[in-house]
């Protein structure tokens, strides 16, 4: 009997994780996001000196991708990270990102972490001296999405080496096809 019993108790286990895994709709998806950038840059440059740059500022993002299963999917898109300026200095970065999303669906809630790069571009102006810097770097993040069928919201937090160290946390939405 305690063998029957937890060869059932077992296959109810996968059966449902199994259904869990097929709940996040599979194809090509686009969304948007807004939220909050948060922009930490220091150092010296000869045209405006020493700078110590820590500011936010609204931000948003468009962004498409392409769920291939409930685990895995491939993310692209635009990110502005907004212009924040603190005592006559201002920063004005964006960029196009790319990742790799490894979700873990949970009925109808998806855990995700998405791991890429992203290029940027940006400028620093400090009382009418502008320095352009750009590069590809290291981007990442965590979210959560709720689903309801081809549709989703989604809040998240990402990592971007954009200049010294940019945090940005969003809340948008997704459709799949």
């Amino acid at each position: 009997m305690m063998k029957w019993t937890s060869s059932f108790g077992l296959g109810v286990i996968i059966a449902m994780a199994c259904g869990v895994v097929q709940a996040k709709d599979e194809g090509f998806y686009v969304g948007a996001s807004l939220g909050s950038a948060t922009i930490q840059q220091s150092g010296s440059d000869p045209d405006i000196g020493d700078f110590d740059f820590d500011e936010n500022d609204f931000a948003w993002k468009i962004f498409g991708g392409y769920q291939f299963n409930g685990l895995l999917a491939v993310e692209g898109g635009y990110v502005d990270l907004g212009s924040p300026s603190s005592s006559g200095t201002k920063v004005d970065p964006y960029g196009l990102d790319l990742f790799a999303v490894a979700g873990i669906p949970l009925g109808p809630v998806r855990a995700f972490g998405k791991l890429g790069g992203i290029y940027w571009d940006s400028d620093l102006t400090d009382s009418g001296d502008k320095v352009s810097d750009d590069g590809f770097d290291v981007a990442a993040g965590v979210g959560l999405e709720f689903e309801l069928g081809s549709f989703a919201i989604r809040g998240e937090v990402e990592y971007l080496d954009v200049l010294d160290d940019t945090w940005m946390y969003t809340l948008g939405a997704t459709i799949t096809f």
